[in-house]
């Protein structure tokens, strides 16, 4: 009777605050329409040209064409992510998994620009095709990866994290090649949802309707796989079957809002768990409530940021504003709940130990790396072909850059190190964690403002950027004793909501902006001696304290118990060690910027390499990764000559389709 009694109060409590909900976003929807409108009328316009539309009249046309447009597209968008995102949390019972996460927006987006450069013009083929392909990719790209962790919900998303990173580095690389249509990308693919006309929400209306009509007349085969597989065989339930054709749904959906307006992150990750909040249980509220959600989210945060859009010129993607939102809200979900068990990755094992002597190893690689930086100094194309040899005027041009990216190399690979083995998560990398985006975000707003012109600004700036996210990810980490997966996902919120921002700042039309999208690719392109100088004092500074302070490295490894058991201070050897990473990361990020897969890539190499204590693999690691580097500015100098490509961007990609090779095994 308790137990009734018990329920009924939680359901009307649920019921009090939907209602509470629904009155506050109805008057703040109403403000807002009031304050957006056209021509500062008001609702009244609004009403006008709905119920009373006069042709004649320009300011009913205005409205009709671009405003209304623009309120109806965010309403069916904002449907279909959450949608979407409600459909692949049920399926594959995860609660973090939404259309970002697991790669189908990236892959999405890049079959979008793929199918426009490719694609004849007089081929009418629409681009919701192209991009539902490249979702689909990706999305077979991420199932494949997790394949060997059973599927494991945060190995999922953690595949998709590095698919998400590898797609987006392919798609710059485009984005390079096609400088003439850059600005425009890349303002499309933060999620603009301007319009001209209805055409828009013409075509998105039936491509979101019919797969939402199809989903809620598979509810009930569908509401047979949470009582698990077995049991709904059992009921005569296709189990792969029905997944497929309902993740394809789902990712149909997704691929045709990011053909129409780009990438709008976090309403497919917000909204279902926001019904959830709400009480919605079955999977058809779950659809309708997620929907209704998604729909006002995006709705609210569009007419948010109008008043803002087109200040001095410039405009605000709305997508990237929704992940500003969706950010701080899954941090906030992260410090409220507590992963279930299943929810968390396997814990790492070595499945061959073998002991190999680490002298060897780095003598070898050593003398590895001397000849790959001798050919990258002596061999190199002009006008009239290969070049072999080199004479000052060349040595002049080529030493910075090998150099910058050798220096860069041994500075990432040295940070991704250390903070994968303090926090026990072999995912863990200054890209993953946001800290790399920290700095560079704190340097192209100081770029952008005028603030931070000089090389010292810079790292003044970038060394905040960069500790203000450590200090978050350290505090919000602390908390749950820096478990791996609070950690690692603590870290991917900060880096979406961070790159959210960069997009804001890097669509703004500045011309500093637009300049420093190379910089943002990870070149050696303008790096002068003084980089070179900058680059090695620090990092020989950083670095031999890091080496000094290897004992520390290894016994916070085993874990705070056992550190703390010893006499070790855990949570201050945390905090220094967090210290020293920010600042190789600033160092490194100040002259490469922010793109580079080393910190996550060169730790593993070391580990198959047999490299498991603190101090070989640091050593080994930091070898690995002057190699890749250099080897990437080398390639990205010749491969396309005259044309140049980022070692950075070259390194992503190379250290991208290994790391998915890793994942693999």
């Amino acid at each position: 009777m308790d137990t009734i009694k018990h329920t009924t109060q939680t359901v009307q409590q649920l019921h009090v605050k939907l209602v509470i909900l629904l009155t506050g976003a109805v008057f703040m929807l109403c403000a807002l329409l009031q304050i957006t409108a056209p021509y500062s009328q008001g609702l009244g316009i609004i009403w006008d040209t709905l119920f009373h539309f006069d042709s004649a009249n320009y300011q009913h046309l205005i409205t009709h064409l671009t405003y209304l447009p623009r309120l109806a597209i965010a309403i069916v968008c904002g449907f279909a992510l959450a949608v979407a995102g409600s459909v692949m949390q049920f399926v594959l019972r995860n609660p973090i998994a939404s259309p970002t996460t697991l790669g189908v927006a990236a892959g999405a987006e890049l079959g979008m620009v793929l199918g426009i450069l490719i694609l004849p013009v007089s081929w009418t083929v629409p681009s919701f095709i192209s991009a539902f392909i490249g979702g689909c990719m990706a999305t077979g790209l991420v199932f494949t990866l997790s394949a060997t962790r059973g599927f494991a919900p945060i190995h999922m998303v953690l595949a998709g994290m590095v698919v998400s990173l590898f797609l987006g580095s392919l798609n710059t690389m485009l984005l390079m090649l096609n400088e003439q249509k850059l600005t425009n990308i890349f303002v499309w693919g933060a999620g603009v949802l301007n319009q001209n006309d209805w055409s828009s929400v013409e075509v998105l209306l039936p491509l979101v309707s019919l797969p939402t009509i199809l989903l809620l007349a598979l509810q009930r085969p569908l509401s047979a796989l949470q009582f698990g597989d077995n049991v709904a065989t059992s009921l005569g339930v296709n189990i792969k079957q029905i997944k497929v054709v309902c993740l394809s749904l789902a990712i149909f959906m997704t691929a045709a809002v990011v053909s129409e307006v780009g990438l709008i992150g976090f309403v497919g990750i917000v909204a279902p768990a926001i019904a959830r909040l709400l009480g919605a249980r079955t999977l058809r509220k779950q659809i309708i409530v997620s929907g209704c959600m998604g729909s006002l989210i995006l709705l609210i945060v569009d007419l948010m940021i109008q008043p803002f859009s087109g200040v001095g010129g410039e405009l605000l993607p709305t997508g990237a504003m929704t992940a500003l939102i969706g950010a701080p809200f899954l941090l906030w979900m992260l410090q409220k709940t507590k992963l279930q068990s299943n929810l968390k990755t396997r814990t790492e094992h070595i499945e061959r130990y073998k002991l190999t002597s680490p002298s060897k190893i780095l003598i070898a690689m050593t003398l590895v790396l001397i000849s790959i930086t001798g050919l990258a100094l002596m061999i190199g194309k002009n006008n009239a072909g290969w070049t072999f040899g080199i004479n000052q005027s060349l040595f002049d041009l080529r030493a910075p850059r090998v150099l910058v990216a050798l220096l860069a190399g041994i500075g990432l690979a040295f940070a991704g190190t250390i903070i994968q083995r303090i926090s026990n998560n072999p995912m863990a990398s200054p890209e993953v964690l946001g800290i790399s985006s920290g700095a560079a975000l704190a340097i192209v707003l100081g770029t952008i403002s005028g603030v931070a012109i000089g090389r010292e600004q810079q790292m003044l700036l970038g060394t905040l950027g960069a500790l203000f996210v450590t200090a978050l990810v350290w505090l919000m980490g602390k908390k749950h004793n820096f478990a791996p997966t609070q950690t690692l996902l603590t870290g991917i919120a900060l880096s979406a909501g961070l790159d959210a921002l960069l997009r804001v700042a890097m669509s703004s039309g500045h011309d500093n902006a637009i300049a420093l999208l190379t910089w943002l690719s990870g070149s050696t392109y303008l790096v002068a001696n003084q980089d070179v100088v900058l680059l090695a004092i620090g990092i020989a500074i950083i670095g031999v304290i890091a080496l000094s302070l290897h004992r520390w490295i290894e016994l916070i490894g085993l874990g705070e118990v056992t550190a703390n058991s010893i006499g070790l201070n855990a949570t201050l050897v945390r905090l220094v060690l967090l210290l020293l990473v920010a600042a190789l990361t600033t160092l490194c990020t100040i002259v490469m910027g922010p793109l580079s897969f080393i910190g996550l890539l060169a730790p593993h190499m070391a580990r198959s390499l047999h490299q498991y204590r603190a101090l070989p693999q640091l050593l080994t690691a930091a070898l690995l990764g002057a190699m890749i580097m250099v080897s990437a500015d080398w390639m990205g100098r010749i491969l396309w000559f005259p044309w140049q490509f980022p070692a950075g961007l070259l390194a992503s990609l190379m250290g991208g389709g290994y790391f998915l090779y890793l994942m693999r095994r």
